[in-house]
């Protein structure tokens, strides 16, 4: 691969993350992280779904379950033994916003084609975890998709 592709890749994943740092600064919640950062921190806030989870009596069957290029990170039975795909998001704040405005365009499109790979009958529901790390609430939304 030519050198300046990688360095226009760089370029614009650089230029991404400023991006990102400056409306974070702007909005009141800048919070200076590497992608790396913000993949461990997605890492815990996916553990700690699936505890609360499993402590309230849904039983996990899969973490980062890939179907073709989608991924579901929870894939679980709930205490009524409905089989759910549980997208988790973390958020330090959310105000009221919908979970269309959580997840994205791009995330609920990507939900809606997993349900065509999924069991009929299955739901998908988003859980949010709230708080910076250490104060953490969470907050389940049953069928976003």
């Amino acid at each position: 691969m030519p050198l300046s592709l990688l360095a226009s890749d760089c370029c614009r994943a650089a230029s991404a993350w400023r991006t990102r740092l400056v409306r974070d600064y702007w909005k009141g919640t800048a919070v200076a992280t590497t992608p790396v950062q913000r993949a461990e921190t997605g890492r815990m806030a996916e553990e700690l779904a699936a505890r609360s989870l499993s402590r309230s009596g849904w039983v996990i069957l899969s973490r980062n379950l890939r179907i073709g290029r989608l991924e579901i990170d929870l894939l679980a039975r709930d205490p009524g033994g409905e089989l759910v795909a549980v997208e988790v998001r973390r958020r330090t704040n959310v105000g009221a916003a919908t979970p269309a405005e959580l997840l994205g365009a791009r995330k609920m499109r990507a939900l809606r084609r997993q349900r065509a790979y999924l069991p009929p009958g299955c739901r998908i529901d988003l859980l949010l975890v709230l708080g910076v790390p250490g104060k953490e609430r969470l907050r389940l939304i049953r069928g976003v998709a």
